[in-house]
């Protein structure tokens, strides 16, 4: 099946409200941003700021490696501050079922979802391959190991990994008497 256009949707289908058409336009701007690994070689800027038109609020100086999927629906609710490393192909998800008030019996498909903000703090690093679910704050400095999946709040300055992630190690304050290698 070939991609159509922008261009030739909007020609096809005229009576497109423009809230609509702000979806699509953001679709197709995530879709760029996720995809282009020329966009790597270009700026450092790009990505970060093709998230900002989609709704995300970013700081200075992130970095978004390719092939990352985020919610590009509800991305009002992402919160990326400055310095922030988030490397190629990980998941940003803000939205999930609630499961609350799912009983023995009744379809799945009629769960409402839960909607959460997901907040990675100044400095913090996401390693490859990594799931960040609704509700997540990674704190500042925090290192998340490739292929975790982060359902619980991260604490600053530690290493959480796994699947569900967990802390690991607490990064200590560099000492004046150690060298550095």
């Amino acid at each position: 099946m070939q991609h159509k256009s922008l261009f030739y949707f909007l020609k096809r289908f005229p009576q497109v409200s423009y809230l609509k058409l702000k979806v699509i336009i953001k679709w197709y701007l995530f879709k760029i941003a996720k995809n282009w690994v020329i966009l790597n070689r270009i700026s450092r800027g790009v990505r970060p700021a093709i998230w900002k038109m989609t709704g995300c609020t970013i700081g200075k100086n992130v970095s978004i490696g390719y092939d990352v999927y985020y919610d590009v629906s509800n991305a009002s609710y992402i919160k990326v501050e400055d310095g922030v490393w988030i490397a190629s192909r990980c998941l940003i998800l803000c939205h999930k079922r609630d499961l609350t008030q799912y009983y023995l019996g009744e379809d799945y498909n009629g769960l409402s979802y839960q909607k959460s903000e997901v907040v990675l703090k100044k400095g913090c690093v996401i390693g490859m391959n990594s799931v960040i679910m609704p509700g997540v704050t990674i704190g500042e400095g925090a290192i998340v190991g490739v292929n975790s999946l982060v359902v619980k709040d991260v604490p600053a300055w530690t290493i959480a990994v796994g699947n569900p992630a967990k802390v690991v190690k607490k990064i200590e304050k560099r000492s004046l008497n150690r060298k550095s290698i």
